[in-house]
């Protein structure tokens, strides 16, 4: 039995932001060949419940990950197997110290995607992950809840500029990751999708060299990592496939697919 772990934007998803026809059907017989399947992902859990719909995780089994590792679902039951959230003090430190910098805020809520303001990344988590999200004025100083994460967003050269100070200041409290080129995440310290791809292991007692994961950016890093088998999509940024154990095609040729054909399901 095999644990098959795939990344969401950039590997499960085509640049149109669908799951192919060739690459669902890989997956849902991979299920029925006893395999597990888990989505792994940075977005959060509502953000994928729809895909694991497709995928037919209902009628086959699968867990979620989500948050980067902040999180873990079984999709059948609804069971929350673990839950990280960052310290209720630390969020709110982290958010005044950036209140002047040219940063976009953007933070899992429950089932809705918030923020200090209406902003362009809202529109994209909103129409992307298809959940509510809403603009609360005064959020930095008035978030009461332990968040899962921290998203800072905008164009990649501006981000650049700001993450050496997020790195200095907060790098020793938490796990930072740079999850799109526009995206920087601040999370719990000790996270990570690779983290969560043992804990997945542990609960299906499945052995490490019996994970495959797929990943294409740098916070797949890790999963790819701890894999047994680390296959970076032909799409993926040059460090993935650096340190992948092998190249399939690209998310816009059936990547996933390709490589469960050739080594999984023959």
């Amino acid at each position: 039995m095999k644990l098959i772990a795939v990344d969401v934007d950039g590997t499960l998803l085509n640049s149109k932001n669908e799951i192919s026809p060739k690459t669902k059907e890989s997956l849902i017989r991979a299920g029925e060949a006893g395999h597990k399947v888990a989505i792994v992902s940075g977005r959060p859990t509502s953000g994928v419940r729809y895909l694991a719909k497709e995928l037919e995780f209902e009628k086959y089994g699968g867990l979620l990950s989500n948050y980067n590792g902040g999180s873990i679902t079984n999709f059948k039951t609804g069971e929350v197997i673990s839950n990280h959230t960052l310290d209720l003090d630390l969020a709110k430190e982290i958010l005044a110290a950036t209140k002047d910098l040219p940063l976009e805020i953007i933070i899992p809520s429950g089932d809705k995607i918030i923020s200090d303001s209406e902003n362009k990344y809202l529109d994209v988590e909103r129409d992307l992950l298809k959940v509510e999200t809403e603009a609360i004025e005064g959020l930095r100083e008035n978030l009461d809840f332990g968040p899962n994460k921290i998203i800072f967003a905008n164009d990649p050269e501006i981000l650049e500029q700001h993450l050496e100070f997020l790195i200095d200041t907060y790098g020793q409290h938490t796990a930072q990751v740079r999850s799109q080129r526009f995206y920087y995440e601040i999370m719990p310290k000790g996270l990570s999708k690779g983290a969560s791809l043992l804990e997945i292991a542990k609960y299906y007692g499945i052995d490490q060299e019996n994970i495959i994961a797929f990943g294409d950016e740098l916070n797949d890093e890790t999963m790819i990592e701890v894999a047994g088998t680390g296959v970076a999509m032909g799409n993926a940024v040059e460090k993935i496939k650096e340190i992948s154990d092998y190249i399939t095609l690209s998310n816009d040729e059936d990547g996933i697919a390709d490589y469960l054909e050739k080594f999984v399901l023959n």
